[in-house]
């Protein structure tokens, strides 16, 4: 059992030991202060004296300066990329979304003109919005005359409402104010801080600042106020220059934008830049930017040895076709209405008026239907008539902090009792029960966990936050919450996608650039029965790349086969590149559409057998296929695995022991595990089946019921061949779910049936490697409790004086940064006692470092069997070394120094067995790496480094 100690625990416990010292209560309040101090979350990691491109301290050209991280990662304006973009419920911003509207309308064949834009946004000053009837009202004409306006899903016209205008309007006014939408520069600073600032003493800190003058009831209504979220795309000063144009004018905002050429505007030229380089400020996830660096270099190598392209494609991130989208769309609008429309029913059953009941009440009905009538954390019954009538009874609170989490969807809110809500506190329901909040309130932890997974109508989403054992108070844990809010992969391709674009444009090369959106590649393979498996190695990224610019280059699916009888307008849109739709199979029997698939499945085969040494490279018909191998080698990693593992001993070996949280969960990768290991027989090393069989034993049953049920479902079950066995692999949804939702959780076996509930199951991961043993600090019984060590930083090759080839190995633990050299620091001392350690001398040549995934060649003496080798699984003859040639492998780590092992993978494909050859006695081992066009090359003049940056 996990036991958390919060802040105050520790405070208290420094308060008594403090006083039973001889110092007085001054100095003790000023240590108390020290270790009390706590920074708030956005002020993000490091300090002014310890500065982090992470944090609110950064270091520009060696001074260190102050930002706003909120600020930073809000994102900056579309148009001037210096300006920070403006709240998306500011009156401003509205403003900009409603005068669109009206440019787009015409009354009669005719655009509105300024004096009507003006009589109109009258009654949208006095409303904050307007209906196709005002609208034909104002303007003196007949609905029908009027054109040009948005509709939703039942064909009604929509524009703009000012929801973040009418929301403060409503506040202001019933304090006695008289607000407009003359006032926007004051509502835009209040939405401003509301958008910004999530914490309510942090709003009311600013409101009080605001020049306004603003009453306490204001304020604290104000800073209450929820549901004040987003950005626009645009700044202010962006919005404020268009604004003016698009009232005066009859343009909407693209043709003004072209028109005023602002697309353009203050953006960095790319011109007489001989390398496509990637915006540094573009992308904050270090992933994604990783990513962006990669491609350009890929980009720029490839125009360096074949001159500029003709196109480029760019595959965004997938999503589902239009019509499809829409269908999502529509059936979004219709849930909405449909459970606004039984929520009426419900409350006229229960004798209320629901015209009467105000939206945020209406939350709170709608979250207590959701939990059953019960209280979120405790499941206390709660009282209708008191939800709906007494605002003090229950609140609305956010299952994890959105202080830490930025999540104000309706996942991340319950209705909770006001008294369990102020004992939970800024913490999620996990650490409450862990700190002992909820005690005498009736709800243990685990019932409340087997309430939650049981309750059908909560999503699966919003079971996930509340069942979130993380701690939350760690800094790399709401830095996750932050980038899975913030951080948008199509985002990221977007900005490849301009980069590139306005690269070949202001150096005038005649390249184009087009999109295609990532569903193509799954259909289109799945047209042609190439099916993707991505375990098997990672050659399936290169077939991708083929398909993503085929598309265009063979100029198939936009020229010949817009000549078939079939309507195909929908298929491939010229201007943009993106393609929407595939196409039947039967419009495919052209001879160079025939040949392409051909081709694609040859090269695709031929290059998986020949890396899996099946076939000989002078019996392909194409090259192989070529991947590259980014490799990190930077030092300032963690030491350890920070969760705490058990151990067992089976037969004088020690296993790591981990745990399935759920067995129910329907796509966790350790319950897809336990019921293919069930299927497959390879289900021994589940603690339950050797502790527990009959109990097991109800579980192989369920499963092996499901899969006789469905095994002909290629959607539910997979069935391969390896060395002449079966292998049946689960890509649907785990069984156990479905078992669980139509006959309730599975018990421990017993003769009256009456036994515990089983939600979690232990398992022998793996035999225990690196680690650092912590058991000292707890009580145990023949069992280890460890801290799995991360793979040790680099490894240092030698070739010593009797021929042998021996290593040092230098772990994370080995490596110091010493502040006032500026680099990373290995001891020298203590690494000339390794050396000594390993029977290395000095006068022993030093050959190389490896770091984890970087590429070693391994000759062996002739005869020798290749360290990897499918060949035989595969159908070809066992491959051996044949005293010349170098076996190119993935390094991992090193194992035993004793022995000389080491740990390797195969360079192109997954291998689940551990790969540990002994390099002591090689012929010759060297280092390799691969060019970002993935040409493989010797790196040779290696030099031993024990200062590095």
């Amino acid at each position: 059992m996990k036991i958390i100690f919060l802040q105050k625990d520790y405070v208290n416990e420094l308060n008594e030991i403090l006083h039973h010292q001889e110092l007085d209560e001054q100095l003790i309040n000023k240590i108390i202060d020290i270790v009390a101090r706590r920074r708030a979350y956005y002020e993000g990691p490091g300090s002014e004296k310890s500065p982090t491109p992470y944090g609110r301290f950064i270091e520009v050209d060696g001074q260190i300066q102050e930002i706003d991280l909120i600020e930073k990662m809000r994102g900056k304006c579309s148009v001037f990329p210096d300006e920070l973009r403006a709240p998306k419920m500011a009156v401003t911003a509205d403003l900009f979304n409603f005068l669109n509207d009206m440019n787009n309308l015409t009354v009669d064949g005719n655009k509105l003109s300024p004096e009507e834009k003006k009589g109109i946004l009258t009654i949208v000053s006095q409303k904050g919005n307007i209906t196709l009837r005002q609208l034909a009202k104002e303007l003196n004409v007949k609905e029908d005359e009027i054109r040009g306006y948005r509709i939703d899903k039942n064909d009604k016209a929509i524009f703009t409402e000012f929801k973040g205008y009418k929301k403060i309007k409503s506040i202001l006014e019933k304090e006695g104010y008289s607000i407009s939408l003359n006032d926007y520069e004051m509502l835009d600073r209040i939405i401003e801080i509301l958008t910004n600032k999530k914490g309510i003493q942090e709003r009311k800190d600013c409101l009080y600042h605001l020049e306004y003058k603003l009453s306490d009831s204001v304020v604290d209504t104000l800073a209450n106020t929820a549901g004040i979220t987003g950005y626009h795309s645009l700044s202010f000063k962006a919005l404020n220059l268009l604004n003016k144009e698009l009232f005066e004018s009859e343009m909407n905002q693209m043709q003004l934008l072209h028109e005023l050429k602002l697309f353009d505007k203050n953006r960095v030229s790319h011109k007489g830049k001989k390398n496509i380089e990637s915006d540094p400020e573009a992308i904050l996830s270090p992933v994604a930017k990783r990513a962006q660096n990669e491609t350009f270099k890929v980009v720029n190598a490839l125009r360096k040895k074949y001159g500029e392209f003709d196109s480029i494609v760019v595959e965004m991130t997938r999503d589902k076709n239009s019509d499809e989208k829409k269908k999502r769309i529509s059936n979004y609008q219709k849930n909405r209405e449909n459970g606004s429309k039984e929520m009426d029913k419900f409350l006229n059953e229960k004798g209320y008026d629901p015209t009467k009941i105000n939206g945020k009440t209406r939350m709170k009905i709608s979250l207590y239907l959701q939990q059953g009538g019960k209280s979120a954390y405790t499941f206390e019954p709660l009282d209708l008539n008191r939800v709906i009538k007494d605002p003090k009874y229950t609140e609305i609170d956010h299952i994890i902090p959105i202080s830490i989490s930025l999540d104000d969807s309706q996942n991340n809110k319950v209705l909770a009792l006001h008294s369990e809500n102020q004992v939970k506190g800024n913490l999620t329901p996990f650490m409450a029960y862990a700190a002992n909040k909820f005690n005498g309130m009736g709800c243990s932890y685990s019932e409340f966990k087997t309430n939650v997974l049981s309750n059908k109508e909560i999503p699966y989403k919003k079971k996930l936050n509340l069942l979130n054992e993380e701690n939350i108070t760690k800094e790399e844990v709401a830095k996750k919450f932050i980038n899975r809010n913030l951080v948008d992969t199509s985002y990221a391709c977007r900005v490849v996608l301009n980069t590139l674009s306005d690269y070949f444009k202001d150096n005038e090369i005649d390249t184009k650039v087009h999109t295609i959106n990532g569903r193509v590649t799954d259909l289109f393979r799945k047209k042609i029965h190439l099916e993707k498996d991505r375990d098997e190695n990672y050659l399936h990224h290169a077939v991708d790349a083929l398909i993503v610019a085929s598309v265009k280059k063979m100029n198939l699916l936009n020229g010949y086969l817009l000549k078939q009888e079939h309507d195909f307008n929908n298929l491939y849109n010229e201007e943009t590149g993106e393609i929407i739709t595939i196409p039947d199979d039967k419009v495919f029997y052209d001879e160079r559409y025939i040949q392409y698939i051909v081709n694609l499945k040859t090269l695709f085969e031929e290059s998986s057998k020949y890396y899996d040494h099946v076939i000989e490279k002078e019996n392909m018909c194409f090259n192989p296929i070529k991947i590259s191998h980014k490799v990190n080698t930077k030092p300032n990693r963690q030491i350890a695995d920070e969760t705490i593992y058990s151990t067992r001993n089976v037969d004088g070996t020690d296993y790591l022991i981990e745990k399935i949280p759920n067995i129910y969960d329907p796509k966790d990768k350790k319950c897809i595990r336990l019921i293919q290991d069930i299927l497959n027989g390879e289900d021994e090393k589940y603690l339950m089946e050797k502790h527990d069989p009959q109990t097991f034993d109800l579980i192989r049953d369920i499963v092996k019921y499901h899969y006789e049920q469905f095994k002909s479902d290629s959607k539910m079950y997979k069935v391969t061949k390896k060395k002449g066995e079966e292998i049946i692999t689960l890509v649907g949804e785990n069984p156990l779910t479905k078992y669980k939702e139509e006959n309730g959780v599975i018990h421990k076996y017993s003769k009256k049936g009456n036994g515990p509930e089983i939600v979690s199951m232990k398992y022998e991961s793996e035999k225990l490697g690196n680690h650092l043993d912590i058991s000292s600090n707890y009580q145990t019984n023949n069992k280890k409790v460890i801290l799995k060590q991360i793979k040790p930083y680099r490894t240092d090759f030698y070739q010593c004086e009797d021929g042998k080839f021996r290593f040092v190995t230098v772990r994370y633990t080995n490596v110091s940064y010493h502040k006032a050299k500026g680099m990373y620091v290995i001891d020298e001392q203590w690494y000339k006692q390794e050396k000594a350690n390993k029977k290395i001398k000095e006068t022993d040549k030093f050959l190389f470092s490896m770091h984890r995934d970087e590429l070693i060649g391994i000759k062996k003496k002739e005869g020798n069997s290749y360290i990897y080798d499918l060949s035989t699984e595969k159908g070809g003859d066992k491959y051996y070394y044949d005293g010349n040639s170098v076996e190119v492998l993935k390094f991992t780590a090193s194992n035993n120094e004793t022995t000389g092992t080491i740990e390797v993978k195969p360079i192109y494909t997954y291998c689940k067995k551990q790969l540990m050859p002994t390099v002591a006695s090689s012929l010759e081992i060297k280092k390799y790496a691969t060019d970002v066009l993935g040409n493989i090359y010797e790196v040779k003049d290696n030099k031993l480094k024990l200062e590095f940056k």
